[in-house]
């Protein structure tokens, strides 16, 4: 955990590091999930942005769980009221923990880009992806692996407009 931080809803000039933020949220997230992890509680709270520099930090793992032999399924409700995926706040059946993340991230990158001016770099596309990792149907929301691609393709494309 950083030394100094602040949480992502109490990020200055956000207009100006919306991009880095996401990405760098996006690759924590990879990341973890790379590792069979599932956070389960994704949330602007839960995300420490460095004052000077740095990476930010995903934090509060008490409701996270590790997916072993491929089983990433769970019944139940875990998660904060309003960053819990359309399929677990139902509280019925079984849903996918990883498909739960990516829905709560989408959530946190939507609050994320309204706090932004409509012309910050990249904002546009980055809530066009947004929608896409809350889609209702868990099985089409991207994996986060597909969504650091394109947003390498859109940073190639627009060189210098977004960092």
């Amino acid at each position: 955990m950083p030394e100094a931080g602040s949480w992502l809803t109490s990020l200055k000039n956000p207009n100006d590091k919306l991009w880095c933020v996401t990405k760098q949220l996006f690759e924590g997230i990879d990341f973890m999930h790379s590792l069979g992890v599932a956070h389960l509680d994704i949330k602007p709270g839960n995300i420490l942005v460095p004052h000077h520099g740095g990476r930010l930090s995903i934090i509060d793992y008490n409701r996270a769980v590790r997916i072993t032999n491929g089983r990433g399924s769970f019944r139940g409700v875990v998660g904060t009221e309003g960053y819990m995926a359309p399929e677990v706040a139902a509280r019925s059946g079984l849903w996918n923990a990883i498909c739960a993340d990516l829905w709560s991230t989408g959530k946190t990158l939507k609050e994320l880009c309204m706090r932004c001016d409509s012309s910050a770099p990249g904002r546009e596309a980055l809530l066009a992806i947004s929608r896409r990792l809350m889609n209702t149907k868990p099985a089409d929301r991207p994996k986060m692996s597909e969504v650091l691609l394109s947003m390498s393709q859109f940073e190639n494309a627009n060189l210098g407009t977004v960092q």
